[in-house]
C-alpha cells in the first residue's frame, strides 16, 4: 500500500532508501536538496519563535491554552531537527562526490557555506528548544502553585446552518405563468410612476407632429 504525500515527506525511511546517483553532477541534487532543507529549517524556526511570543503575551489569562501551543511549538522543532539530519546527511553525499573530482573549487565553496548555515540553524535550533522548555516549566510550575488560575473551558458554541428554503413545486408551477410578459405584468402593475411636476407646461402635439409656441403671435 502506498503512503500519502505528507507521510512520504515525513518519513526517513524513503530518504535512505533512495539511490544515488553516479556521474560528474551527482552533488547537484543533495546540494540542492540540503540548501532547501536549511531554508525550511530556519523559515520553521522563526515562525516557531513568534508563536511562542504571541503565546507567552497570554499565558496570564489562558495558561491551559498556551501550554498546548507551547507543545505544538516542541514539535514543531522536533520537525526541524528532523530536516536538519537529512541535510547534514545530503551535505555528506554532496562531499563524498566532490571528493575524487579536479576544479571543483566554486562547489567546495558552495559546500563549506551550506555547512555554515547548517551550524548557524542548528545553533538557532537549539536555543528555540530551551527557550520553549523554560516556558512550558515555567507555566506548568504556574499551574501547580496556583499563581497561574486555568480558565474556563469553553462551552458548546451554537452551529449556525443555513438551510435552503424549499419551495412546493407544484404550487410553483401553478403561479408560473407560460408568457413572459404575464410575468412581468404584476411588477409593472406594482412600479409606481413619478409623478409630473405641476410647474411643468408640455405643450400639446398638433397635427402636423410639432408643437404650437408658448407665446401667443398676433397676425398683422
Amino acid at each position: 500500500m502506498t503512503k500519502p504525500n505528507d507521510a512520504q515527506a515525513t518519513d526517513g525511511t524513503l530518504r535512505r532508501n533512495r539511490p544515488r546517483r553516479k556521474g560528474r553532477y551527482a552533488y547537484i541534487r543533495p546540494l540542492l536538496r540540503a540548501e532547501g532543507a536549511i531554508e525550511a529549517s530556519l523559515w520553521l524556526i522563526e515562525a516557531t519563535r513568534r508563536a511562542v511570543a504571541r503565546a507567552e503575551r497570554c499565558a496570564h489569562r489562558r495558561p491551559v491554552r498556551t501550554s498546548r501551543n507551547f507543545r505544538k511549538a516542541a514539535a514543531r522543532l522536533h520537525k526541524v531537527s528532523k530536516r536538519l539530519v537529512w541535510a547534514a546527511e545530503d551535505l555528506a553525499e554532496t562531499k563524498e562526490c566532490i571528493a575524487g573530482q579536479p576544479a571543483m573549487e566554486v562547489i567546495q565553496y558552495a559546500v563549506a557555506y551550506s555547512t555554515g548555515r547548517w551550524v548557524e540553524t542548528a545553533a538557532s535550533l537549539h536555543q528555540a528548544e530551551d527557550d520553549v522548555f523554560a516556558l512550558q516549566e515555567e507555566v506548568r510550575l504556574g499551574l501547580q502553585t496556583g499563581v497561574l488560575v486555568p480558565e474556563r473551558p469553553a462551552g458548546s458554541r451554537p452551529r449556525i446552518r443555513l438551510a435552503p428554503c424549499l419551495v412546493p413545486i407544484g404550487a410553483f408551477l401553478l403561479l408560473r405563468q407560460p408568457r413572459v410578459i404575464e410575468r412581468i405584468a404584476p411588477i409593472l402593475r406594482r412600479r409606481r410612476h413619478t409623478p409630473r411636476p405641476a410647474s411643468v407646461r408640455v405643450p400639446r402635439r398638433n397635427l402636423l407632429g410639432r408643437a404650437p409656441p408658448l407665446v401667443s403671435i398676433s397676425v398683422l
